[in-house]
């Protein structure tokens, strides 16, 4: 990775970003609690393995009226709403620990920052010098006396330079 300077961090597209992820830990949190609460397991399943045990349980061949005799249609109703809209790629599930990836949060901050484009790193790095140059003037205001010309060309101006104790 080359040489990168910042210029600016977004803080609010990265607590957005942040906010949304924290969103679909939530939600498959919900989801597995839901599952369980159904199955009595604590393992993501699809929607039809979900709807077979609903109505092998209950031997009817309606899955929302099963679900509503065995007391889950909420819980039902909020797995057929979410379990495809929950981002599984971002999940680090390790148990009943579920987080974001840090890959994922690192590139929600990488995606947040803006940096210096390769093209003026050099001239970056020789105004930097050149500050530092300044900053060693025994009286910083004759940096003033800096002009440029017509094609952008710095050079001192000795007779501004010259009255500058007079005045």
């Amino acid at each position: 990775m080359k040489n990168r300077i910042q210029i600016s961090f977004n803080q609010n597209q990265f607590q957005t970003a942040v906010a949304s992820l924290n969103e679909n830990v939530i939600k498959y949190r919900k989801l597995i609690n839901c599952i369980d609460k159904i199955t009595g397991f604590r393992e993501l399943q699809t929607l039809e393995q979900i709807d077979k045990i609903i109505t092998d349980k209950t031997t009817f061949k309606n899955v929302l009226l099963s679900a509503t005799l065995l007391e889950v249609s909420d819980e039902y109703a909020f797995i057929q709403s979410n379990i495809n809209k929950i981002n599984y790629d971002v999940l680090d599930i390790q148990g009943d620990n579920i987080t974001t990836k840090k890959e994922t949060l690192d590139q929600v901050r990488e995606d947040a920052t803006i940096y210096l484009s390769d093209e003026f790193i050099k001239e970056y790095d020789t105004l930097l010098k050149a500050s530092k140059v300044l900053n060693e003037l025994v009286n910083p205001s004759n940096s003033r006396f800096l002009i440029t010309s017509y094609d952008g060309k710095y050079s001192v101006s000795l007779q501004g330079l010259e009255n500058s104790n007079r005045i």
